[in-house]
C-alpha cells in the first residue's frame, strides 16, 4: 500500500474519531426514522446522520436535488470498485465513505425538500445494485487467489436476491418484516476492513476481505432465503391470488419499487 493511501485513510480516521468523540458528548437528538432501531449499525447511522448534516446544508444551498446526490454517490461507489480491482484497497475504502455520505444525503435531501417520489426510491435502489455489484466484482479481481475470487463473485447474486425478495414482496402488497443482512449490514463491514488494509499488510488484508465476502455471501443467502419464506407464509396465510399470472409463467410482474414513495431505501 502506498503512503499516499495511509495518509488518506488516516485523515478520514481522524476525523471520524474526533466528531465520534464530540457526538458521545454532545448526544444531538436520534432522528425519528432511528427509532426503535438497536445495535451497533443503528448507532453508526445515528452518528452518521448527524455527522452528515452540515453537508447537508451545504447541497441545499447549493441546489443539489435527491436524484443528482444520488449519482455522485453512485460514481463514488464504482470508483471504489474500480480501485479495489486496481489493488489500491485504501483508496477504495476512503472512496466508499465519500459513497456511502452521498447515499444518506439523498434520502435527507428527499425528504427535507419534499422530493420524495417513487420515481427517486426506484432509481436509488437500482443504483444501490450497481453499487454493490462494483464493489464484490473489484475485490473478485484484486484477490491473488481463486477461492477468494469465487467468494466475491457469490457475494453478488446472493446480495440482489436480498433485495429482490423484498421488492417482490412490495409489489405484491406484503412487506417483509426487516432482517438479517440489509444493505448497511453488508456494505458497513467492508467500508471499515478496506480503510485499515493499508495498515494490514496485504496477506492479512486478504484473508480479512475475503472472510468478509464469504461471510456476505453465506449471510446475504440466509437472509433472501428467510425473505422468500416469510414472505411467501403471508401470503398464503392472507390467502392472495398471484396478482400478475404472467410473473409465474415467467413474464413481467408489477414495477418491483419500494411500495412508499418516501422509501429511498433498500
Amino acid at each position: 500500500m502506498s503512503p499516499a493511501e495511509r495518509y488518506a485513510v488516516l485523515a478520514h480516521l481522524l476525523t471520524a474519531a474526533v466528531t465520534a468523540a464530540i457526538f458521545a458528548v454532545i448526544r444531538p437528538p436520534r432522528p425519528a426514522r432511528m427509532e426503535g432501531k438497536r445495535g451497533v449499525i443503528a448507532l453508526l447511522g445515528w452518528w452518521a446522520y448527524w455527522v452528515t448534516s452540515p453537508a447537508l446544508r451545504v447541497a441545499k444551498r447549493l441546489g443539489i436535488t435527491a436524484d443528482g446526490m444520488t449519482a455522485i454517490g453512485t460514481s463514488l461507489s464504482i470508483a471504489a470498485g474500480v480501485a479495489a480491482g486496481a489493488g489500491r484497497w485504501g483508496f477504495a475504502g476512503v472512496l466508499l465513505i465519500w459513497g456511502a455520505t452521498c447515499d444518506i444525503l439523498d434520502g435527507e435531501l428527499a425528504r427535507s425538500t419534499g422530493q420524495q417520489t417513487r420515481a427517486g426510491a426506484f432509481l436509488d435502489s437500482n443504483l444501490d445494485r450497481i453499487s454493490e455489484i462494483a464493489l464484490f466484482a473489484g475485490l473478485a479481481l484484486s484477490f491473488p487467489d481463486r477461492a477468494g475470487t469465487i467468494w466475491a463473485v457469490a457475494a453478488i447474486p446472493t446480495s440482489l436476491m436480498v433485495s429482490y425478495a423484498r421488492a417482490r414482496g412490495e409489489g405484491l402488497g406484503v412487506a417483509c418484516p426487516p432482517f438479517g443482512l440489509e444493505r448497511a449490514e453488508r456494505v458497513v463491514p467492508f467500508l471499515f476492513a478496506l480503510n485499515m488494509a493499508p495498515f494490514f499488510g496485504p496477506r492479512v488484508a486478504t484473508l480479512v476481505l475475503e472472510g468478509l465476502c464469504v461471510y456476505v455471501t453465506l449471510g446475504a443467502g440466509a437472509t433472501a432465503l428467510g425473505r422468500i419464506v416469510v414472505i411467501h407464509r403471508i401470503l398464503r396465510r392472507e390467502g392472495k391470488a398471484p396478482a400478475d399470472a404472467p410473473a409465474r409463467a415467467g413474464g413481467k410482474g408489477p414495477a418491483e419499487v419500494p411500495a412508499r414513495p418516501d422509501a429511498r431505501a433498500r
